[in-house]
């Protein structure tokens, strides 16, 4: 098997509306599409009975092939639960900024929490200062910026 192109990714959250707000109202994505999940094709796809659920699709305005499915699940009804970052089973997904620390600047001043600052690693061309931020879920998401040498 080889691997083609990437697709999306999927975060789910509790609430879309609250989950909104951050994605787009704060971070600037774009709403490609809302559509509804449920049926038998979605319990066997998923491994569920009875599942219901709201599936939001956001893009970011200069990489719009790649796509962020926001799941919120009506039934049935999920755990809470963040693995902290570093243990087997957390995630996170990077976006691209072009001011990294007037990003975090402007977030921080909306009420987004940070669990880092930016901190800048030396590649073989170039560097990129990254950090991290939490959605409302507590959901991990990088910021990074990329500097060439």
């Amino acid at each position: 098997m080889k691997v083609k192109t990437f697709d999306h990714m999927a975060v789910t959250v509790s609430d879309t509306e609250r989950a909104l707000e951050f994605y787009v109202g704060k971070l600037g994505l774009r709403l490609a599409e809302n559509h509804q999940l449920e049926g038998d094709k979605v319990d066997e796809a998923n491994g569920l009975r009875g599942a219901r659920a709201q599936s939001t699709r956001l893009l970011a305005p200069e990489s719009p092939d790649v796509l962020i499915d926001l799941l919120e699940y009506y039934e049935p009804e999920g755990q809470t639960h963040i693995t902290p970052m570093g243990s087997v089973g957390s995630c996170h997904f990077a976006l691209v900024v072009d001011d990294l620390p007037g990003a975090v600047e402007e977030l921080k001043a909306k009420g987004v929490p940070f669990i880092s600052g930016p901190v800048n690693f030396e590649l073989t061309e170039g560097s990129v200062s990254v950090c991290f931020c939490t959605d409302p879920d507590g959901n991990y998401v990088e910021l990074m910026e990329e500097y060439e040498h």
